[in-house]
């Protein structure tokens, strides 16, 4: 895909390339820029929220605590009676009477709390742990009765020390049989002397006055308040949030938290009570605590869009004036590849694209000079090759000289003189009889058997050789007289500056997509040195000057002209054991194979 698109860029105009670099130069910074300070202003925007969320809250909790304080004085009471503390540390049998002072004295201590001014009690109950306990409610008269204590709900709370325990909100029922909502302070009532516990003092409150200060600081129906206390119990909420139900109820202290994502997520502030012990939680939806941030946010799209509108107009215009003489040069180059040689730019500028022109026009001059030098060089050439034809009737001369010798040659019983000449004139032919470069193997070899015949009856006994062609390989194509050199190369440094005889072995084998034509010798062979060398000599050596000539480099060099450089020879050698020289060709069929003339 990244390939494609990189191919894709590459073969665009040259003004697309520069409006699309221009393009992505200005709207990457520019988009990263905006990213980056609506990321920065919205966490700032949203720390200084949190932060004013609890500020928000702890008021709530203090509020709050305004009441339930007022509540915790009240449950202190007994400790400014000590007609009260004397009849609790009393001890009497329960369901017994009270005397009309005991039960006076209870009438008006709980009288005096439930007629305090300040806070709407409910019930005030006095649980006696040395008889009866009294209950008495704002509607009914107070009452004894005999509760068993530890199998209160409150009990394990207020027992744990003489401060007031709240208790969220539950139902009372009056002796009238009216049920109440309220929310409770239990206090652990103890000897002033011995710091023993004599009773335990429950004050029940309406639960309304808890939800009508709420509903007075809350302000806001997206705002959801929630109360839990200690165990996390719900003590009060506005409004049912189960799915957060599992994260409120484990908030305590002071802090903000998030949850949810997207448009759903909500900012979280909590502030526990050091009084109470409740904790009060304030829910609000993010998109509401930051509706600013989004003004801002569409503030920055549309000025960065304005931006990339702008900057995306200039950036066209730059291009296509950039652009425009270059485009003009690209015009006038296709009338001159179409041979009209009299087009010449008007150059207004001294820049490099000015420069191309003048360039480009003293190029057009020198083109039009040199077509028509061109045009009389090949008038040359004509009268040339008409020349060249002509010439032709030496090596037919020759041809026929060699032939009249043979016939001589015959008659005269000299069989050796008619081998060779007939073997001679075959050579010629196939050399200088055409011009063509291609031949196929099969014709290759017929000259090679030619040219070593004439050496056979000049080396006799010294010279032999064998052939280990498949029939199937005969067909397929390579450079005319590229085999002969190799094994002239064996005989030359085999028998002329070697010494005893010399076996050459000719063979040729197909890999994969390429023929293999192998000439080896078991001459003088070459040391290491002299085989680097060589080696060295066939990639470095200078190009002969025609497509004729021998030696291996010759050869060597025409494979890899003609086919390229994964081809041509390789040469393996050791002395006294021989030499190997393998030609890499591709398989290919000859497309014009040379014919021998006759």
């Amino acid at each position: 895909m990244i390939k494609r698109m990189v191919e894709t860029f590459l073969h665009m105009r040259l003004a697309s390339k520069l409006i699309l670099i221009n393009l992505v130069l200005i709207a990457l910074p520019l988009t990263v820029t905006g990213m980056v300070s609506f990321s920065g202003f919205s966490a700032s925007l949203q720390r200084t929220v949190g932060k004013y969320q609890t500020d928000v809250v702890r008021e709530l909790t203090a509020n709050l605590d305004t009441v339930t304080s007022e509540v915790n004085l009240l449950s202190a009471e007994p400790y400014q009676s000590p007609e009260l503390l004397k009849y609790l540390e009393k001890r009497r049998q329960p369901g017994s009477p009270a005397t009309y002072e005991e039960r006076s004295l209870l009438d008006n201590f709980t009288r005096k709390i439930a007629l305090n001014g300040r806070v709407d009690v409910i019930g005030v109950s006095l649980f006696s742990l040395q008889g009866d306990s009294y209950v008495a409610f704002t509607d009914s008269p107070g009452s004894f009765y005999q509760p068993r204590i530890p199998d209160q709900s409150w009990y394990e709370a207020a027992s744990r020390s003489g401060k007031g325990s709240f208790i969220g909100p539950h139902e009372v029922v009056s002796e009238n049989g009216v049920s109440y909502l309220v929310f409770s302070v239990v206090r652990q009532i103890r000897s002033l002397e011995n710091g023993r516990t004599l009773a335990f003092l429950k004050i029940d409150v309406d639960y309304n006055n808890v939800k009508d200060r709420i509903s007075l600081l809350n302000g806001s129906k997206e705002k959801i308040i929630t109360i839990t206390d200690r165990n996390g119990g719900m003590v009060y909420q506005t409004d049912p949030e189960p799915e957060l139900d599992g994260i409120i109820r484990g908030l305590s202290g002071l802090g903000t938290v998030t949850a949810g994502s997207g448009q759903t997520s909500k900012l979280i502030a909590y502030y526990t009570s050091p009084l109470t012990g409740w904790t009060t939680v304030q829910s609000v939806p993010l998109r509401v605590l930051l509706t600013d941030t989004v003004k801002v946010r569409y503030i920055v799209i549309g000025i960065g869009v304005l931006c990339l509108v702008l900057a995306t107009v200039l950036s066209v215009w730059m291009s296509l004036w950039v652009t425009k003489p270059i485009s003009l040069l690209r015009n006038s180059m296709k009338k001159v590849e179409k041979g009209k040689f009299d087009e010449v730019i008007p150059i207004r500028s001294r820049d490099e694209v000015g420069q191309l022109g003048h360039t480009f026009n003293v190029m057009v001059s020198r083109l039009s000079d040199l077509t028509y030098k061109l045009y009389e060089s090949e008038l040359r050439e004509k009268v040339a090759k008409i020349s060249s034809l002509q010439s032709q009737i030496n090596p037919h001369f020759l041809y026929n000289t060699l032939g009249s010798i043979s016939m001589y040659a015959e008659i005269g019983g000299s069989r050796e003189v008619v081998d060779m000449t007939h073997h001679l004139s075959g050579l010629l032919r196939y050399s200088i009889g055409n011009d063509n470069s291609d031949a196929t193997l099969e014709q290759e070899l017929g000259h090679v058997k030619g040219y070593l015949s004439i050496q056979n009856i000049r080396f006799e006994e010294r010279l032999s050789y064998e052939f280990g062609i498949p029939a199937e390989l005969l067909p397929y194509g390579m450079l005319r007289l590229s085999l002969q050199p190799l094994v002239e190369n064996a005989i030359i440094h085999g028998l002329e500056h070697g010494r005893g005889d010399v076996h050459i072995s000719i063979a040729a084998a197909r890999k994969d997509d390429m023929l293999l034509v192998t000439v080896a010798d078991n001459g003088l062979g070459m040391t290491e040195q002299l085989l680097q060398a060589l080696r060295v000599k066939l990639d470095h050596a200078p190009l002969p000057d025609g497509p004729g000539g021998n030696g291996l480099v010759n050869v060597h060099r025409r494979i890899v002209l003609r086919f390229g450089y994964r081809y041509g020879l390789k040469i393996e050698s050791r002395v006294r054991v021989g030499t190997r020289v393998i030609m890499k060709l591709p398989l290919l069929q000859a497309a014009n194979p040379s014919r021998g003339e006759s």
